[in-house]
């Protein structure tokens, strides 16, 4: 009614009045994060493609241990790069998702990882790095199996090993000469944790995921030497959980040698924006910035993983995502000198693969991004990426970025204006030439629509049970659907928190868990097939996924229930 009643000439007065006033009007609000594209370096590949496997710097070389290789097998291989070339190295044993950290000035401890193909199970072995004779030595075992731990070193010299994958978790240490010992239960178990040092003798240890990487309510922080306490405020602001191997100390922002501990941790809310939150000592608390992070780009949802590489000396940080397809990698460069501190998100142009791995800081300030999994863990990269953050190639750009510089907000706010009243001018020529009335599906509420798309989304796959073909597309529900597919991805992360071939892979679970049930006699590659999964492995990954059981451990509970 309201727009019917506006005629033409009234909304093209306005128009030019707001211009004017936009024109005038301070860039008071809170501006958005600048954009800067960046072109980065190729390195020689990896010897070996690889995922799971640690990087750190070793005598000043850059070296990769452990992690699976292609067909999800584990490899008990090393590299390190000299030279301009990776030169291989074999280790005594495999450490695919293991840990690595400082031993001594020039050798690391490098324990755990799976025992088996796929991502399966847990292991004891330890071993000795010496980086200046570029060999191994296997010794002694863990406290207990473990893979997805971390490790971090005291300023006392003891080596503080925390965390677990579908085992018991529990608080070890090794001094450098007996075995790992027990040291204390945990108040919460969890995969890949932060072991954050807070003294010379103490640390806390926390994760926003338990062992099966499920986000509890919630969130308790052990502590070294004191009794484990609730950190309210990581459940608001979840801990973004990387299933890479980390070492804690790459987060730390503080000067341990002179007593100063302090970190910063990328965290998620339950709406899935980013935020970074500050430790310092015992205290959390959420680090203004001078923009919000953004989650979405012209490409898509941005993906985070992994912690915060920080740059201390340049009092950086850098966290690094994917988009959905894993084509353009991503960079945020957190500038926390400032207050607040001044964000830049840095993007590529499309790439073969942009990848899933932990950056490292090279000694010049640059980022190093090497091996990784784009997709799926059956087939990593050999790929290394170098981004020039504090050096170049031709020593002059300090960022060799085209710089994309955000628009002023005094122009955004011109240009909305504008297109707004554009469209009520066309509403207004439409309405008075044809009444129409509104889709009941049409909703101001972004989470009702989304509500609703889900449901419609489950419809489809549930008609004739559509997920039960194995070759199901998610474009294949976007054209039944008529919109895209970058909205399905959206709303399926947002509504279900999970992607297309996870929602699929549950569905599928489901079903095989009532073929088992019901047809106990029926062979497992019949149920396999029957369910709509194109190989054992994926079955066997996704059945543990969503039920935390094997088929065997799941049938055998299910029996005693009964």
């Amino acid at each position: 009614m309201f727009l019917q009643r506006i005629s033409p000439k009234r909304i093209t007065s306005t128009l030019l009045f707001l211009l004017c006033l936009a024109a005038i009007i301070p860039a008071s609000a809170q501006p958005s994060c600048p954009t800067k594209r960046i072109v980065p370096e190729r390195l020689p590949d990896l010897n070996i493609p690889r995922s799971g496997h640690s990087i750190f710097y070793a005598n000043g070389e850059l070296t990769v241990v452990g992690g699976h290789t292609t067909g999800f097998v584990p490899t008990p291989t090393a590299e390190y790069f000299a030279n301009g070339a990776w030169h291989p190295m074999s280790m005594v044993y495999s450490h695919d998702n293991g840990f690595a950290v400082t031993l001594h000035a020039d050798e690391f401890l490098i324990g755990g990882g799976h025992n088996e193909e796929l991502g399966i199970g847990q292991s004891f072995t330890l071993e000795r790095y010496n980086s200046t004779t570029h060999s191994f030595e296997g010794f002694g075992c863990l406290d207990k199996r473990r893979v997805l731990a971390n490790a971090t070193q005291l300023n006392d010299g003891r080596i503080i090993i925390s965390g677990n994958h579908y085992a018991n978790d529990a608080i070890a240490y090794f001094d450098g000469n007996s075995e790992v010992q027990h040291l204390k239960d945990v108040a919460q178990g969890r995969s890949n944790p932060y072991i954050l040092p807070i003294a010379s003798d103490d640390a806390l240890i926390i994760s926003g995921s338990n062992l099966y990487m499920n986000h509890p309510d919630t969130i308790w922080a052990d502590h070294l030497k004191g009794d484990a306490f609730r950190v309210p405020l990581l459940e608001q602001w979840k801990p973004v959980f990387t299933d890479q191997p980390f070492n804690s100390s790459v987060c730390s922002i503080g000067d341990e040698l002179h007593g100063e501990y302090t970190y910063m941790l990328a965290a998620r809310d339950k709406s899935g924006q980013l935020g970074i939150v500050m430790m310092r000592d015992t205290t959390f608390s959420l680090l203004p910035t001078a923009c919000p992070i953004p989650t979405k780009s012209s490409f898509g949802p941005i993906f985070y993983k992994g912690p915060i590489a920080i740059d201390k000396p340049r009092q950086r940080g850098y966290i690094v995502g994917v988009d959905s397809i894993c084509r353009h990698q991503f960079v945020l460069a957190i500038d926390f000198a400032h207050q607040p501190a001044e964000l830049t998100l840095f993007h590529t142009d499309s790439l073969e693969h942009a990848t899933v791995a932990i950056p490292i800081v090279t000694p010049d300030g640059d980022l190093i991004l090497a091996g990784g999994n784009p997709e799926d863990n059956y087939n990593p990269l050999s790929t290394v990426w170098l981004y020039h953050f504090g050096s170049s190639p031709d020593g002059q750009a300090a960022e060799q970025a085209a710089n994309l510089q955000s628009i002023p907000l005094w122009l955004w706010i011109l240009l909305t204006i504008f297109v707004l009243l554009i469209l009520a001018h066309i509403i207004y020529l439409y309405r008075n030439r044809k009444h129409t009335v509104a889709s009941p599906l049409t909703s101001n509420d972004p989470q009702s629509t989304d509500e609703e798309l889900m449901q419609r989304i489950c419809q489809s796959i549930e008609r004739d049970r559509q997920y039960l073909t194995s070759r199901l597309r998610l474009s294949d529900i976007a054209v039944e659907l008529g919109v895209s597919v970058t909205t399905l991805t959206d709303c399926i992360q947002i509504q279900r928190h999970c992607t297309f071939a996870q929602l699929i892979a549950e569905y599928r679970v489901h079903y095989a868990q009532q073929l088992l049930s019901e047809n106990p006699e029926m062979k497992l590659n019949a149920v396999i097939a029957e369910s709509g999964f194109t190989s054992e492995s994926t079955f066997f990954r996704s059945f543990k996924a969503v039920t935390g059981l094997s088929p065997k451990e799941w049938l055998t509970q299910s029996a005693k229930l009964e």
